[in-house]
């Protein structure tokens, strides 16, 4: 038995050492490379993480951008809606002033919409023909109306070759820098 006993011995010990070399050698290196790629793979979730929330704060950021233009946009149609029916308004109102005291037109030019903050101006040039009376009824009429705003601009005043049939007196041209105003056309 006392063979036995050596036999269990040695091989009792060379289990033992068996199995802390599969320990030492093989289970711990195992381990140790699983619990650094689960560490990593920890670390790479919460970089996703991170990245996730920027790309949320960016996502609100281009909602916020993409509303503010919309609104821009939305103000910019009924600037230009309004400018849509105040250039012909004002060209229909100027004519039939200008038909009634017999002027006539040489030409008419409507400059790009000056913006402000609670109101854009357009800058308009006309140039009329006619007598110095029948001139001077129209530019009266055009800024009682406030179809134009005289006060605002330029005249200038030229004697025409022509003369009147009815009057026999010289037609007079003139050159008018004027502004007519649109109220909420803000920038």
């Amino acid at each position: 038995m006392n063979n036995f006993a050596a036999y269990f011995v040695v091989v009792l010990v060379a289990a033992a050492l068996a199995a802390g070399a599969f320990y030492v050698y093989y289970y711990k290196p195992i381990a140790i490379d699983e619990a650094e790629q689960i560490q990593g793979e920890i670390n790479n979730l919460k970089a996703k993480q991170s990245e996730i929330s920027n790309l949320e704060a960016e996502i609100q950021d281009y909602k916020n951008k993409i509303a503010g233009k919309q609104t821009e946009m939305e103000k910019l149609a009924m600037e230009s809606n309004k400018l849509n029916t105040v250039v012909p308004k004002l060209l229909d109102s100027t004519e039939t002033i200008a038909q009634k005291f017999n002027i006539k037109f040489n030409d008419i030019r409507i400059s790009p919409l000056v913006r402000a903050e609670q109101w854009s101006e357009l800058p308009v040039e006309i140039g009329v023909l006619g007598t110095f009376q029948d001139l001077s009824q129209f530019l009266f009429i055009m800024e009682k109306r406030k179809i134009i705003n005289l006060a605002a601009g330029s005249i200038n005043i030229a004697v025409s070759a022509e003369v009147d049939q009815k009057s026999k007196s010289p037609l007079l041209t003139i050159t008018l820098n004027a502004k007519v105003y649109i109220l909420g056309g803000g920038a």
